[in-house]
């Protein structure tokens, strides 16, 4: 009889173990959603908004060297050209993580504007490529600018195109390392092109060259029209992404330009701009443990610059638009599986025409996963 008890004893432990497990599991994500002060897609007061699962799913490795972990961004002294600033920020559906690799004093070019370290092909290749060849080369715009194209000839073929702007004192040449775009965008048959900012640092608003009057939106507008004249380019697929500072500017770019960019991919970045003028389809990769651009907000030291709160940044946009926020256990870093997660929301995502941007929201903006 004792032998009975016990078993029985040992029969309503095991049912209530297999009860309560799932209902702890079940709280604990609760109180883990809580505690990054992001509402629900239902309790959000504007933008769909909605916290991704900071997870790399089947996105590959780039092929370079930050295939594992992710690539840190150390702060340097004041005057260095090794560091650099940004501000996070992160918002509604989707699946993307972001951080950035930063290069100690001494490893990061010191870009003046930005292209100097890049390694390029001549401009000429444009003409003399044959079918098929994949190259890149270093443009010169009208207005004296410059950026990096990489693509692959293919006459008549509209493909999507991606804009990279690198960090604060960083140039195209660490961006390109650090994210491994240029393969993932062999592979994934979109067109790259890499900004470079004036002195290291993008007009993003409040950070970090926000007094020196340079208009970075019409810089990229210029840009994007000029690709458009060398390769075949989808004008409905047109996207920004940025590391810190660039993820600012992408930020930024998709807020005063919605009828260039269908939308944008923010790494340790932040929203520093109003953002009314139209519906905005955005992710944001951010380390939690991010200092140097504050994930919940407040005064940076490294860049001397308050910082919003980026938990709240799709109450900051229009009520039609869409932040996909992807806050992760990191610092100011570039995960490895961020380019991947960048491009599986960005490609998705398609501007109907500028009289749609202009007009019906919904029909510029379609659907995000």
């Amino acid at each position: 009889m004792g032998g009975a008890v016990a078993f029985g004893h040992r029969r309503v432990i095991a049912l209530l173990v297999a009860v309560g497990l799932p209902l702890i599991a079940l709280l604990a994500t609760q109180i883990a959603l809580e505690a990054t002060g992001f509402p629900s897609a239902t309790s959000a007061a504007s933008a769909a908004h909605v916290v991704a699962e900071a997870s790399p799913g089947t996105t590959t490795a780039p092929a370079t060297g930050t295939t594992t972990g992710a690539a840190r961004h150390t702060a340097a002294p004041e005057g260095t050209a090794a560091a650099e600033s940004g501000a996070s920020a992160s918002s509604s559906a989707g699946t993307a993580a972001s951080a950035e690799t930063a290069a100690s004093a001494g490893t990061a070019a010191s870009p003046t504007s930005g292209a100097a370290s890049s390694t390029v092909t001549p401009a000429s290749t444009t003409a003399t490529a044959a079918a098929g060849a994949t190259y890149t080369e270093l443009v010169t715009l009208a207005s004296g600018r410059s950026y990096d194209l990489h693509t692959t000839v293919q006459a008549g073929q509209r493909r999507p195109l991606v804009i990279l702007l690198h960090a604060y004192l960083h140039d195209a040449a660490a961006m390109r390392d650090l994210s491994g775009a240029t393969p993932y965008s062999d592979e994934h048959g979109f067109v790259l092109a890499y900004g470079h900012a004036i002195d290291g640092a993008w007009n993003s608003g409040t950070c970090c060259a926000g007094v020196n009057g340079v208009d970075d939106v019409a810089y990229l507008r210029e840009l994007v029209a000029d690709v458009e004249r060398r390769t075949p380019v989808d004008p409905t697929r047109v996207y920004v992404w940025g590391y810190s500072n660039g993820g600012m500017m992408a930020a930024r770019s998709v807020c005063e330009a919605p009828d260039v960019f269908a939308a944008a991919g923010v790494v340790a970045g932040a929203l520093l701009v109003p953002c009314q003028q139209a519906p905005i389809r955005m992710m944001h990769i951010h380390g939690t443990q991010d200092t140097t651009v504050p994930w919940r907000g407040g005064w940076s030291d490294y860049v001397k610059v308050t910082f919003p709160d980026s938990r709240t940044e799709s109450s900051r946009v229009t009520s039609s638009s869409v932040v996909v926020g992807v806050p992760w256990d990191g610092g100011h870093d570039w995960p490895w599986w961020a380019t991947g997660k960048l491009w599986e929301f960005s490609s998705q995502q398609r501007l109907a025409s500028q009289q749609a941007v202009d007009g019906d929201a919904d029909d510029a903006l379609p659907g995000t996963p």
